[in-house]
This record gives structure tokens, C-alpha cells and sequence, in this order.
């Protein structure tokens, strides 16, 4: 069976570059899955872009922020998003663009879910979502 094709939330990112407990393990055990290949994990360019900008206030440090980057761009893949991706968010008017930007760009990238910590605010863009134990248990 082809491994699974899942956007990656931005939390569950950050969860495992700054530690953060209590979601660190959970979250580490979703990017080894993309690491041993057992799971096509994504982002997307804002998300590249967040993580780097979160990561650099975080650590007081432009070298450890490119370095946790670098990190996570040999893990996971940077999904394109067009001009059709964001205007199909913009009319959505939801309450979060970005989580609405990161479920059309997981559809219209043909991903199979978003693993996320926040299910509540993916629940309007009917998309399948996956917790990080979710996919521990199916595919870990």
C-alpha cells in the first residue's frame, strides 16, 4: 500500500523543533514516519516561512532557525500554492485564512488529510483530519 500523503500542520512542527511539551513525542513520532518513508509528509511555503520566523524568536538565533529548517525541509516536502489556492481560501472568508489556506492547498495538492493538533479549526474545510496519536496507531 502507498504511504500515505498528509500536510503536516504548522503545530506539530514547532511541537517538535522547540520541544514543547506535553506534544513533543507525539509530534517527533509523526516525522520519523516521513523520515522511514512510511508517510509522504508536507507543508506549505507559509508554513516554511512560520516555522522559520517562530523558530528564530524562539532560539535568539538566525543560524539555529536556518539549521532547524534545513532539518525539517529534509523530512518533509514544500507543497506549491497558486494563485487559485489562495483565492478559493479568500472567498471562504473563515475565521483562520491560514488553516484555510493549508486544507486547499492539501486538496488541491491531492493530499489524503492534515495531521494536527487542532482538529476544531480544520472541521469547516472538509478535509480528513488525523491526530498525531491517530497516526501513530495507524501507520507507527
Amino acid at each position: 500500500m502507498q504511504p500515505k500523503r498528509l500536510m503536516i500542520d504548522t503545530n506539530i512542527i514547532l511541537d517538535v523543533l522547540l520541544e514543547r511539551e506535553p506534544f513533543f513525542e507525539q509530534s517527533k513520532g509523526v516525522l520519523n514516519l516521513c523520515e522511514k518513508g512510511k508517510l509522504h509528509g508536507f507543508i506549505s511555503a507559509s508554513t516554511a516561512t512560520d516555522i522559520f520566523y517562530i523558530t528564530r524568536k524562539a532560539l535568539s538565533s538566525t543560524d539555529e532557525a536556518y539549521k532547524a529548517l534545513g532539518h525539517i525541509l529534509n523530512i518533509v516536502k514544500v507543497l506549491t500554492v497558486t494563485n487559485d489556492d489562495v483565492n478559493q481560501a479568500f472567498l471562504k472568508r473563515a475565521k483562520d485564512f491560514e488553516d484555510c489556506l493549508l486544507a486547499t492547498c492539501a486538496k488541491s495538492n491531492k493530499c489524503d488529510g492534515i495531521v494536527t493538533r487542532n482538529s476544531k479549526d480544520f472541521a469547516e474545510f472538509e478535509i480528513t483530519l488525523y491526530t498525531p496519536d491517530e497516526i501513530l496507531t495507524m501507520i507507527g
